[in-house]
């Protein structure tokens, strides 16, 4: 009892979230098939006992539009089940405190851009003085004391426009660095596909980080869970025959990837099959089992 829930749990964490099956299924997965024993001939009777695997269909493609930063509120753009292209918008995360930082880091640029001018004025105008003083000197009429007091001054007037040039470049930086902030405010599909799951309600507080929207694409594969004991009895390349759920008949599989990795907790281990001709209605979630063939002796 123990061991076949941590199988459907074990296996629920593989799928990812939305894999659920009806309000009617019972809460216990079935025992796995027994290989070593004779199979039913009758469809109705492998379906019936519950042969096989756990499985669920999922996504070929899944990816999940994260926040980039916290927010007080995300505007939704689109509705679960919409159709979306690359790039569309999703949501609009509340801008207002970047757009103010904005607007602050550029009246702070303007300040350092008019220091700068203002370096620049001085030191030309303490070239001119020393300009002078240089020639006083040669004509023996100037002080020396002038000299190098003008001189200073060329060299701080210097000084002054570095400074000045280095703050008007940080608050470049930070302009550039608030704009792509800015920019990631708004969220937009990263493929053509469908919306599959919102995580904040609209207008909702979202944290950086978590995830506020989920678009599948390109069909679905199939998931399922192969107990310890039956470890080595399912192998990739192996075709297998589908039951889903609430679909009459069977649906073919060919197992592709088998994970090397037994779960030390569940017992078990997580493999993969991509359908043969599946059909089109087939809805990621759904629940279904794999039913291995009997190998040629």
């Amino acid at each position: 009892m123990i061991r076949h829930v941590l199988l459907a749990a074990a296996l629920g964490l593989a799928l990812g979230a939305g894999c659920r099956g009806s309000a009617g299924d019972s809460d216990e997965p079935a025992e796995p098939i027994d290989l070593s024993a004779p199979r039913p001939t009758a469809l109705d009777d492998r379906i019936d006992d519950k042969p096989g695997f756990i499985a669920a269909l999922t996504p070929k493609q899944s990816f999940e539009v994260m926040a980039p930063y916290t927010s007080a509120s995300a505007r939704l753009a689109v509705k679960l089940g919409d159709t979306v292209t690359k790039d569309q918008v999703l949501a609009r995360l509340d801008d207002r405190q970047l757009r103010q930082e904005l607007d602050a880091a550029r009246a702070q640029q303007r300040t350092a851009l008019a220091a700068l001018a203002q370096a620049e004025v001085d030191k030309r105008g303490a070239e001119t003085i020393l300009a002078r003083e240089k020639s006083a000197e040669a004509a023996g009429v100037g002080a020396r004391a002038d000299l190098v007091s003008a001189r200073q001054a060329v060299d701080k007037a210097t000084a002054a426009i570095a400074v000045a040039r280095a703050t008007a470049d940080e608050r470049a930086t930070r302009i550039t660095q608030l704009q792509a902030h800015l920019a990631e405010m708004t969220l937009v599909a990263p493929i053509a596909g469908s919306v599959a799951l919102i995580y904040p309600q609209d207008g909702a507080r979202v944290e950086e980080g978590h995830p506020i929207i989920r678009v599948i694409s390109g069909g679905v594969d199939v998931k399922f869970a192969i107990p310890a004991d039956k470890i080595g009895s399912i192998k990739p390349g192996d075709t297998v025959d589908v039951s889903v759920e609430r679909r009459p008949g069977l649906l073919t599989a060919t197992v592709g990837h088998v994970s090397p990795e037994l779960d030390a907790v569940a017992q078990m281990i997580i493999a993969d099959a991509d359908l043969v001709n599946p059909p089109a209605d087939l809805q990621p979630g759904t629940v279904c089992r794999i039913l291995p063939r009997p190998r040629a002796k």
